[in-house]
């Protein structure tokens, strides 16, 4: 006698089974999508970031003249500068970057006039004040004339010996070191 039905209790087995399986895959799922958020967070910060760096690098590239002032606190620098990259429409702007101590912001000045910290109450309705960062830890501006004798370290790879012919071309560059005690803390930029 041959049997081609399946018993209740096979059945029963089938469908844990594939209460199982699909438990599993659930979980899994519910882990892919943790993950694809986690992922989206940190390219948000990325995207954040490097929108604060292209605007470093714009206002540097753009300048005409620039500084870089120590303070009491080793951990910041004011950088000033003259530029034509403007975030308010202005044709030539006068841009100072600065850690406000109290909050512990990165903030970016922006005037049609000379700007010196502190500020004027004569100019201070003229000026834009942007912030680009919160929760800085420490933000320092290093800069190193590319025509003269140069004080940095040697970069890996570089000897003492070489020397570049460079052509009476006055050129700055300028290594920029920001810190942050949270990743998500960088603000979008307009």
């Amino acid at each position: 006698m041959s049997r081609r039905s399946f018993t209740l209790i096979e059945l029963m087995v089938s469908i844990v089974l594939t209460i199982i399986v699909i438990f599993f895959l659930y979980k899994a799922l519910s882990m892919q999508e943790r993950v694809n958020e986690s992922l989206q967070k940190k390219s948000k910060i990325i995207a954040k970031s490097n929108q604060l760096f292209e605007l470093l690098y714009r206002d540097f590239k753009e300048s005409n003249s620039s500084k870089v002032v120590n303070t009491f606190n080793k951990d910041y620098n004011i950088f000033s500068l003259t530029t034509t990259n403007s975030l308010h429409e202005l044709p030539f702007a006068y841009v100072v970057y600065y850690i406000n101590a109290k909050d512990k912001t990165l903030v970016r000045l922006e005037s049609s006039l000379p700007l010196r910290l502190p500020l004027s109450l004569e100019k201070v309705p003229f000026v834009f004040a942007d912030v680009l960062a919160k929760n800085v830890e420490k933000f320092r501006v290093f800069s190193a004339n590319v025509a003269g004798k140069s004080d940095r370290e040697l970069l890996p790879g570089e000897s003492p010996g070489k020397k570049q012919k460079i052509q009476n071309i006055q050129k700055a560059s300028y290594l920029v070191y920001l810190s942050t005690s949270l990743q998500d803390n960088v603000l979008e930029l307009k």
